[in-house]
């Protein structure tokens, strides 16, 4: 069962310092191989993100009102599953076994499921939003930085659909409208799901420990994910 979002463990990530908001393009630093991971292991920690997504957004289709809106969210759940086999397929072509590159990730990501849920729906539509949409632009703009000998074109693996967004923005639509209570509520959920999903991105970086080394690489990958977020959250009329 999850554990109610006000008794969560206070984070630790250290927000980097963010872009102006004007921003469109995420700034990749040209040195992103410095501290982008092993091609096996960067598949099989998306592999398992996607497979994550895909299990948030299922449970979410028997939650949500209406038929559209369980159509819209089952869309999105499959299009999760397809980057999930799109993946494993690359692991399978590298001739890796898909199962075991992903295990090193199943218990973090089975415990980050379950402190980001949220509980009303309204909560758990915002969560699989923004949890999906910084995992999956993390991932997408460090598949730049890994060695990808035989991968054509990594990032395209993904196949992010903007609709996908754009359809659960509007089921947030609704329930806000002429809500401030809730709208307060979704801002503060939105700022702590922040913190606990840059900490699963931060875990596929290779990192030295020292962040003077560190920062310069890190640094702007993570303003470019923020910005896109912040976007996210002002679609929804709500303070990233």
């Amino acid at each position: 069962m999850p554990f109610p979002w006000f008794r969560r463990p206070r984070l630790t990530f250290d927000p980097p310092r963010l872009r102006p908001r004007r921003e469109k393009k995420f700034d990749i630093p040209a040195d992103l191989a410095e501290i982008a991971p092993e091609l096996r292991q960067f598949l099989g920690q998306a592999a398992c993100v996607q497979l994550s997504s895909f299990e948030r957004l299922s449970a979410l289709v028997a939650l949500v009102p209406g038929v559209t809106a369980k159509e819209a969210v089952g869309h999105a759940a499959a299009r999760a599953f397809a980057r999930h086999q799109n993946l494993v397929g690359e692991l399978a072509r590298l001739g890796a076994e898909p199962e075991r590159e992903m295990a090193p990730y199943v218990e973090r990501l089975e415990r980050f499921a379950e402190v980001t849920a949220g509980h009303e729906w309204p909560e758990r539509v915002l969560g699989a939003h923004i949890c999906g949409g910084l995992l999956d632009d993390f991932f997408v703009a460090l598949s730049r930085g890994v060695k990808a000998e035989g991968v054509k074109d990594l990032p395209a693996l993904f196949a992010v659909d903007p609709a996908d967004g754009r359809a659960l923005d509007d089921l947030l639509r609704a329930p806000l409208a002429g809500n401030a209570q809730l709208a307060a509520q979704l801002a503060m959920w939105g700022r702590r799901l922040v913190g606990d999903t840059l900490l699963i991105a931060r875990s596929a970086l290779r990192l030295t420990g020292d962040a003077e080394a560190d920062d310069p690489h890190t640094e702007p990958l993570f303003a470019g994910v923020i910005a896109a977020h912040t976007r996210r959250m002002d679609a929804l009329g709500l303070t990233a």
